[in-house]
């Protein structure tokens, strides 16, 4: 009995002692290790134009949209959302960041799509509030239909009074969009078949900034419409221009941007001028009715990066009636940094490529406007042996080479006996007998003399550049009775003897 109640003394003191250090151990203040259930986030909240925003409400939201933590933007645009509770059991989560800001008293707000956040790891990602600041701009789209039957789409062109016009096939996807400064505009549609066109009759329509409207426009093809005119042509923009140097001289090489004007040069097209300093950028396309651009050089000049911008200038919607398509940007730079290059050929009219590049000139040809320094250059013409050199071009100064081309192709005679034996050189018929083939390009090639009666005879040539080469070809009659091997017998028979005698 004692030693029962002396157990029960001392497990009382276990428990007590149990429960003192468990008390002890939740009333702890939290650890660092406790922190690896948190992720952070950090970021900046950017308007449309990559302009950093100030005071903005960030919130991070799970994915059943509840807000986990919110901060606001500091003024240049960053922010930190530092206690992000992960609770994945691979140790993340998804989140998405809203972004709300106020400005002349209306509200923008604009968020992510969904990303992953790492417990004890800073993830880095910005908003964009993509309709602040307001842009002024809207779309207007829509389709072109036949008035007696809603359901049969028109191919048509849609003019505005602005100038612009669309081109719409017709198909049930098909449909006509303009991107236009809000504002009233009038819309209208033609459509033309059996040498009459047809045409909806003008709306009235306004476009709100930031927002899409949508007009179907009614044709009726009852009643004989209006005599046929043709729809004006698409347009094509062309911006293009050359380039001089302080002499007057073409610059060579230079690397020539087109750049949209949004509050910095952003470049859209980039191209580099050929050996008569001249550039061209095809097909520049908006979406507005109007653009402003500049065009900037790029050029290395004595280690150092040279960089000149044009003028700005105004490109109008590719397919807008009553203005220039047509864009002539010239350039010109205050160094010299070229010199010429003369090349001549024997025989001329070798075709230059310089630098890998095809000039579009042949010899012989002075080119002016060519950078200082190494180059090099081939010289290629049919029938010739091409010539690769590197030629040093001095500043202000001329370099001169003159090649003899060398030919690449020789001659092949074929000494063919019987005199009406088929030859074929590269499986291609080439004549009957003895035939001579002049200019053949340089290699190996084979061949097949062959004529009935008589056994086939095969063999290989190489063709030397500038050589000429004879081919002895005489086949042997096939064993037999017939007229052709007694020949051949009584024409070896008359051979021996000549030889003898």
């Amino acid at each position: 009995m004692f030693f029962v109640i002396k157990m029960l003394k001392m497990l009382n003191r276990v428990f007590s002692i149990t429960l003192t250090l468990s008390l002890i151990f939740f009333m702890a203040p939290q650890s660092l290790a406790d922190e690896a259930s948190y992720g952070a986030i950090t970021g900046r909240v950017l308007d449309r134009n990559g302009m950093p925003l100030a005071n903005a409400t960030v919130d991070a939201r799970n994915w059943a949209g509840y807000v986990v933590c919110s901060t606001v933007s500091g003024p240049d645009g960053t922010f930190t959302l530092d206690k992000i509770p992960i609770t994945g059991v691979d140790g993340r989560n998804t989140f998405s960041l809203l972004a709300t800001y106020n400005a002349s008293g209306k509200t923008y707000t604009d968020k992510t799509i969904f990303f992953w956040v790492y417990k004890n790891q800073v993830v880095e990602h910005d908003v964009v509030i993509y309709y602040y600041p307001p842009s002024g701009y809207g779309w207007l789209t829509g389709k072109v239909v036949n008035a007696s039957d809603l359901k049969q789409y028109l191919p048509a062109t849609i003019y505005l009074n602005n100038g612009m016009y669309y081109f719409v096939s017709g198909e049930p996807g098909d449909s006509f969009q303009f991107y236009l400064p809000e504002g009233d505009y009038q819309v209208w549609a033609e459509h033309s078949e059996n040498g009459q066109t047809y045409s909806s009759g003008k709306s009235d329509v306004h476009v709100k900034g930031d927002d899409t409207l949508t007009s179907i426009l009614m044709i009726s093809l009852n009643g004989n419409g209006t005599p046929y005119h043709a729809p004006p042509a698409p347009g094509v923009n062309v911006v293009h221009g050359i380039v001089k140097q302080r002499n007057d001289a073409p610059l060579y090489g230079a690397t020539v941007e087109l750049c949209r004007m949004t509050g910095k040069s952003f470049p859209v097209m980039s191209t580099t001028t050929n050996v008569d300093g001249y550039y061209v950028f095809n097909g520049v396309n908006i979406s507005s009715p109007m653009e402003n651009f500049v065009v900037r050089l790029l050029y290395d000049y004595n280690g150092s990066k040279y960089v000149k911008l044009s003028n700005p200038f105004t490109v109008y919607y590719n397919n807008m009636l009553n203005v220039t398509h047509d864009y002539n940007v010239p350039l010109s730079v205050e160094f010299v940094d070229s010199g010429s290059l003369e090349l001549i050929t024997d025989p001329p009219g070798a075709h230059i490529w310089i630098d890998g590049m095809d000039t579009g000139r042949v010899t012989p040809f002075n080119f002016t406007g060519i950078k200082v320094g190494y180059h090099s250059c081939s010289l290629i013409m049919d029938g010739y042996l091409p010539e690769n050199l590197s030629i040093r071009v001095p500043a202000e100064g001329t370099a001169k080479a003159t090649k003899v081309l060398k030919p690449s192709t020789g001659d092949v005679y074929f000494m063919v006996k019987p005199a009406d034996a088929l030859v074929y050189v590269n499986g291609e018929p080439v004549g009957k007998g003895s035939i001579n083939l002049t200019r053949l390009q340089y290699g190996e090639y084979a061949y097949t003399v062959c004529r009935d009666g008589y056994r086939n005879a095969t063999g290989t040539f190489e063709v030397l550049p500038g050589r000429d080469l004879t081919v002895k070809v005489e086949l042997v009659a096939v064993p037999g009775l017939s007229l052709t091997y007694l020949g051949y017998l009584i024409d070896g028979i008359i051979n021996a003897l000549s030889s003898i005698f």
